[in-house]
């Protein structure tokens, strides 16, 4: 019988994982693409998804806490629930000359992205 190579599981070597910051952004891009259809694809992870739930849900399993922590980032993004998430920035600009009435200023408000504005310009006759 000829011996067969032994091959580890488990996790990468250091080695290993230094080769990977050679690839380029593109070649990284192109491994997570096929790593994620192989997950998809495979046919145990609806298997994986259900223990994961068991185990959240199980407050006797000693690994919930590591479960509800995984399944609570994947399913509720902190990025959902902070005040900067996706919200645009606004721009506010008061003008006025120094002393100048108070009725004679400029203000223009809006939006980051719009190209609208209010002026508002009183000009007294002298």
């Amino acid at each position: 019988m000829a011996d067969k190579p032994v091959t580890k599981r488990g996790r990468p070597s250091k080695a290993a994982l230094q080769s990977t910051k050679d690839l380029s952004k593109r070649q990284q891009a192109a491994a997570l693409k096929d790593f994620r259809a192989r997950l998809l694809l495979n046919p145990k992870s609806p298997a994986l998804i259900e223990k994961m739930f068991e185990i959240a849900f199980d407050d006797e399993h000693k690994q919930q806490a590591v479960a509800l922590k995984l399944l609570a980032d994947r399913l509720m993004p902190v990025a959902g629930f902070t005040s900067d998430g996706k919200q645009q920035a606004q721009v506010s600009i008061n003008i006025s000359g120094i002393g100048a009435p108070s009725g004679n200023s400029v203000t223009i408000n809006g939006s980051a992205g719009e190209e609208e504005a209010d002026f508002e310009e009183c000009v007294e006759d002298e």
